[in-house]
């Protein structure tokens, strides 16, 4: 497997593009186009939140069909809490897009990102679809990423190639998300493509299996937001003999889509607002592994150790207290915690660990804490950030 430029776009036959259609304030790129040259399989998970928006409740009925050959995504408005119209909005820019590509309206899937509450400028949208229809290209990819952004600083691509049936196959993606990053099914806006042929079955049990193993081990701030949605699309034109699962061509293309999956979901933690850590809270010697998930969450999203992340401050005994906290049993006379490879508590008690050497540890941009509660084999781990006061200002401060 070897990493390629091209984004969304590597795969064969895929196309993308986005604009500026004015839904945000600041003139940035706000509404963007994913689009195959051949029908597609396809294949989603949705928030669980009960705000859900209109348009995941729409992608998701399309997505139940198998089938696609576009993503049409706006950011700046969430399409969300403003009664039955966000249904008949979503419904109206999937038609529009249909028309201008020509394609059925149930070709074309629907996603929207950012405030919650405010209909959507409706009108803006319809004046800039045939520009966003007529901007599809190969080397979009990048313009497409930065559309679908909020308050990300930075765009999130990455893609793959890999031989499969001696075929060459492109698995790519793009995601956005840096705040309300707390995981159920999906967490954040995450687009896939590949031109690998596989079933569907094969292909929606290897992406809820992606998601469930990377975008959902990732928490920036413990909030779930009412649009998370990952999507992935497949043209079958690279030629290769159909996947199916659990086969080694499967297993091959599972292990992409997971790299592709981590890659991204590691650029969102890196890019959580106002962060300037990533940290790993890795748990193991659990009972099972929803004991050693649930204590690494709970660790994960106490803000006492975000902070103290941020602060540099190597203080254990807030780690051991979470793990006190998490409602897990543990057997506290058996529990170990290493700062990256440095053990700080043996067995409950403090471990002789020189302060200069942890300080030089919380220095550092990507943080490892693990937790050994030596009490069975369960194993899980979560990919947090810290906490720091640009995340008050960011969030008070977000109109989009």
């Amino acid at each position: 497997m070897k990493k390629v430029s091209g984004g969304v776009t590597s795969p064969k036959g895929f196309l993308a593009a986005g604009v500026s259609c004015g839904i945000k304030k600041s003139k940035r790129p706000d509404l963007a186009l994913l689009y195959s040259n051949r029908p597609c399989v396809c294949a989603g998970v949705f928030t669980t939140n009960a705000f859900r928006s209109g348009s995941v409740v729409l992608a998701e009925m399309l997505v139940a069909k198998g089938m696609a050959q576009a993503i049409v995504v706006n950011s700046g408005n969430a399409n969300c809490c403003v009664g039955k119209r966000e249904l008949k909005d979503a419904g109206e820019i999937t038609g529009l897009v249909a028309k201008g590509l020509g394609l059925k309206k149930d070709d074309v899937l629907i996603a929207s990102t950012g405030i919650i509450g405010r209909p959507l400028q409706m009108n803006k949208i319809r004046n800039n679809v045939s520009l966003l229809v007529k901007g599809l290209k190969k080397g979009a990819a990048a313009r497409f990423a930065k559309a679908i952004m909020t308050t990300d600083t930075v765009h999130k691509e990455t893609a793959v190639k890999l031989i499969i049936g001696g075929k060459w196959v492109r698995v790519a993606g793009a995601a956005k998300g840096s705040g309300m990053i707390c995981p159920n099914m999906a967490t954040m806006l995450a687009f896939f493509t590949t031109d690998a042929l596989i079933e569907k079955a094969a292909l929606k049990h290897a992406f809820k299996q992606s998601v469930s193993e990377t975008f959902n081990k990732i928490t920036v701030d413990g909030d779930m937001s009412t649009n998370d949605t990952a999507m992935i699309l497949a043209n079958g034109l690279a030629g290769n003999k159909a996947i199916k699962k659990g086969t080694s061509a499967y297993i091959k293309f599972l292990n992409a889509l997971k790299f592709v999956s981590e890659e991204l979901a590691r650029k969102i933690v890196l890019d959580g607002e106002g962060a300037t850590k990533f940290v790993e809270i890795a748990v193991k010697g659990a009972g099972d592994a929803g004991a050693a998930e649930r204590i690494a969450r709970h660790v994960a999203d106490s803000n006492l150790i975000k902070t103290m992340i941020a602060g540099g401050d190597p203080n254990w005994g807030r780690v051991a207290a979470s793990i006190g906290s998490s409602g897990v049993a543990v057997e506290k006379n058996r529990v170990d915690v290493y700062f990256g490879k440095r053990l700080v508590m043996k067995n409950g008690s403090g471990a002789n660990a020189s302060a200069r050497t942890l300080l030089g540890i919380f220095k550092k941009k990507e943080i490892g804490i693990l937790i050994d509660l030596k009490s069975g084999k369960g194993f899980s781990k979560v990919w947090t950030c810290d906490l720091t006061e640009d995340y008050v200002k960011i969030n008070s401060e977000y109109e989009g």
